[in-house]
């Protein structure tokens, strides 16, 4: 098929066009595919498929043809003196690339000096051209090498080599809980609550040490064979991108299926709770197998800043009540509202666990399982007490208005009566 420098329109492009605007969380792997279908179907470029299906806006979509281009002339160049075919990238061998988006390719390596299997990121030069982007990029990627937790992917090193920027990180044998949701639909309750605890476990250690993640979706979230949770892609790469080009040409990046309302209004100062809302985004996922908003970026970012989310009876009929109101407490619009912490959403899904398990004539064995779950009864109780206490004291004031305004009436008609 014949291709010009205004369009993309060889398939392998079309393709490649596709992979970077899921990459960028532009598109779903879904729309995609009906996409390609369409595109192949009339020989169109994807991107005339996507702005005409109301998939990507015409900015957006000129955007991203560019953003295509350069990476391609990238790799031909990068052919050309080798940069894409080294067998050794600094300490690391490549052993075969294992994937690849708008930010750059990631390859199973061995790093040699510790004789151990990881995950190798190398980022597109267009990336490393920019200065500021670079410095952000080296800073937060060593902070997160810093960090230590057994439901987190490790990052275990960052660094230049020849002109290349990449960090290595923890190789995980597992899948991502989208390729989950996409063989499987809707999750088992018990796997849902499983994975919400680990990755609140994560949020937990991510939280003591200050760092807000900005990127939990289905396909952040990995699971090991052992059934162990993996979080991972940290945002920080998107988050510059973000303030380097996207924000000041008025737009955002991304499919915001999971974006939190704050981060929809681009507020800088996000928290934990911004994570909580995403994760809350991500958990009806798993329960629906369906996001919560469909449409254009445009539309789906208004949604969670305003729109109330589908009710999780009205999708599915055999949930807990408890998972439900936990799920909408974490999808509250405003953050005084959520949950103000990850340990607080550990402390209702160990209740959860205790009542789903007493239903089936279970209960926990392990003494930790146990301890946890008194506590976290002590507390949801005396949580009860003080708001029921709080409603006395709103009766009993209630009460002494009503009687005072009673006298003032019986004071007003006397006096009225002795005229």
């Amino acid at each position: 098929m014949a291709t010009t420098s205004q369009q993309v329109t060889h398939p392998d492009e079309n393709f490649r066009y596709g992979q970077l605007a899921i990459e960028g969380r532009l598109i779903t792997p879904e729309q995609f595919d009906a996409a390609m279908d369409r595109a192949k179907e009339s020989g169109r470029p994807l991107r005339e498929v996507l702005v005409e299906s109301g998939m990507l806006d015409a900015t957006t979509a000129e955007r991203l043809d560019k953003a295509l281009k350069r990476i391609l002339r990238d790799e031909r160049t990068g052919s050309a003196s080798g940069v894409h075919h080294k067998k050794q990238i600094g300490g690391y061998r490549l052993i075969r690339r294992i994937g690849e988006g708008g930010m750059g390719e990631v390859y199973l390596a061995e790093q040699l000096s510790m004789h151990r299997t990881v995950a190798l990121k190398i980022l597109h030069q267009k990336w490393a051209d920019d200065e500021e982007f670079r410095k952000r990029f080296l800073l937060e990627a060593r902070a997160a090498g810093k960090l230590s937790h057994p439901n987190i992917i490790q990052v275990f090193d960052v660094g230049k080599y020849q002109g290349l920027y990449y960090f290595s990180m923890e190789y995980v044998d597992g899948v991502t809980v989208e390729d989950m949701i996409n063989h499987d639909g809707p999750l088992p309750v018990d796997r849902v609550i499983d994975i919400a605890r680990q990755v609140c476990d994560a949020l937990a250690y991510l939280s003591q040490h200050g760092i807000v993640h900005r990127d939990i979706k289905p396909a952040n979230i990995m699971v090991m064979r052992d059934g162990t949770v993996k979080l991972g892609d940290f945002g920080f790469i998107q988050q510059s991108l973000l303030d380097r080009t996207l924000m000041k040409e008025g737009t955002t990046i991304g499919t915001p299926d999971y974006i939190s309302p704050e981060q929809a209004r681009g507020e800088r100062d996000l928290d934990v709770r911004s994570d909580i809302y995403s994760l809350g985004a991500s958990l009806f996922h798993m329960l629906t197998a369906r996001t919560m908003y469909s449409g254009t970026c445009s539309a789906v970012m208004r949604a969670h800043i305003d729109t109330p989310p589908p009710r999780l009876h009205g999708l599915r009929r055999d949930l807990p009540e408890r998972l439900v109101e936990i799920v909408e407490r974490m999808l509250a619009k405003s953050v005084a509202d959520r949950y103000q912490s990850a340990e607080d959403i550990i402390k209702d899904l160990e209740l959860l666990k205790l009542e789903l398990a007493g239903k089936r004539g279970e209960l926990p064995t392990s003494k930790s399982g146990i301890l946890t779950v008194i506590q976290a009864e002590r507390e949801r109780i005396a949580s009860l007490e003080r708001q029921l206490h709080g409603l006395r004291v709103a009766v009993w004031i209630w009460m002494i208005l009503a009687l005072c305004g009673f006298v003032l009436a019986a004071v007003f008609v006397f006096l009225w009566a002795a005229r």
